[in-house]
């Protein structure tokens, strides 16, 4: 089974861009990024959006984008 190719993109309230893909999180903002990965690190191995992540994009971000097979 290949893995599903998709991509979020978020703007957070100081405007750094935030996204979420197959590949896992990256951030323009280093220190986001690195909380990012680090949460994604204590729930899965592989790339997933923990809730206390889902509730931070929701109260500080805005969705850009959203690209997937199921979209």
């Amino acid at each position: 089974m290949g893995t599903e190719n998709f991509l979020f993109v978020w703007r957070h309230k100081d405007g750094s861009i935030v996204t979420f893909s197959s590949q896992g999180w990256s951030s323009t903002d280093l220190e986001q990024e690195t909380w990012l990965n680090a949460m994604n690190h204590l729930t899965s191995s592989v790339p997933s959006i923990a809730p206390y992540v889902r509730l931070w994009l929701e109260q500080e971000c805005q969705l850009l984008e959203a690209h997937g097979p199921d979209l």
